[in-house]
């Protein structure tokens, strides 16, 4: 019985250290990609995963606040780069970002969002603010040049 305990520890241990590398991973590829590699990351799910990462890390301490303010800032950022662009050779891909927004519901992902509106995790995070970032990147919303832009448009 100890053995089988011990053993599904390890198991746990790996996964969760498998699953952090892959995250790593694929954020280094979303920051350094072009067009096409957007494309190829949302026929895979990216945006799910982005949703899975910031869900699995809702338990609580100073670690996972870091994991999901990680977490929160790369679905920001990855829907600014699909909503506006990303320098001049990156071009605004709206119809990615809706296909990647259609995908963030199905994982129930603006309602995990929406969670960390109320979570003041620790003092070093300010998970509130990329909470609303994330969530105006995926609503896009539109700003007119003489309305103030809120806090969280870049």
């Amino acid at each position: 019985m100890c053995i089988g305990i011990h053993f599904s520890q390890k198991l746990d241990l790996q996964t969760v250290a498998l699953r952090s590398r892959s995250i790593w991973c694929l954020r280094r590829i979303q920051f350094w990609s072009d067009e096409s590699t957007h494309s190829e990351l949302i026929n895979v799910g990216y945006a799910r995963v982005l949703v899975i990462a910031i869900s699995t890390a809702s338990a609580s301490g100073e670690e996972k606040d870091e994991e999901i303010w990680i977490g929160l800032i790369d679905i920001s950022q990855f829907f600014s780069n699909l909503n506006k662009g990303k320098q001049d050779s990156f071009p605004p891909q709206p119809l990615l970002a809706h296909r990647s927004d259609e995908q963030i519901e199905e994982e129930g992902g603006n309602e995990e969002i929406d969670s960390q509106l109320i979570n003041n995790g620790h003092q070093n995070y300010n998970i509130k603010d990329y909470a609303n970032r994330a969530k105006g990147a995926i609503l896009n919303y539109f700003i007119e040049q003489g309305n103030p832009k809120p806090d969280w448009y870049q």
